[in-house]
């Protein structure tokens, strides 16, 4: 099984972003995560800017996150498809294909990839609760 979700990439300000996504739309952050409680080492300037967050309204689902201070966004290329999967070989196989061609930005590790495709497009590959 899979599921397919948009991921945002803001520079600093996802928690604002997500706060008014939640006025506009109703809903509820579901979860957030800082880079300070991630398993990447951050300095301390960095630590409450946002690894992981989930926006949930009915039925959208947005995942989103600020940006890492060596990985910066540039505004119009500022998401992903979110893909989870249910099956670690279904990812992998997934991964390696959209990857020919393509860049890849975090090698497939602990259960998660992220690439950009052949076409530009960017992809984040996670195992369900990854």
């Amino acid at each position: 099984m899979k599921t397919l979700n948009p991921y945002v990439m803001f520079s600093g300000n996802c928690r604002e972003a997500l706060t008014f996504y939640q006025e506009c739309l109703g809903g509820e952050i579901t979860s957030i995560q800082t880079y300070a409680d991630s398993p990447l080492g951050v300095s301390d300037e960095h630590g409450q800017r946002i690894f992981n967050a989930v926006f949930r309204a009915e039925d959208l689902l947005l995942r989103a996150s600020d940006d890492m201070p060596t990985h910066p966004v540039i505004r119009g290329s500022n998401f992903a498809l979110f893909v989870a999967f249910s099956d670690k070989e279904e990812q992998q196989r997934t991964f390696a294909a959209l990857s020919k061609g393509g860049k890849i930005s975090f090698p497939l590790a602990n259960g998660f990839g992220m690439l950009t495709d052949k076409f530009g497009i960017q992809w984040m590959l996670a195992l369900e609760d990854s």
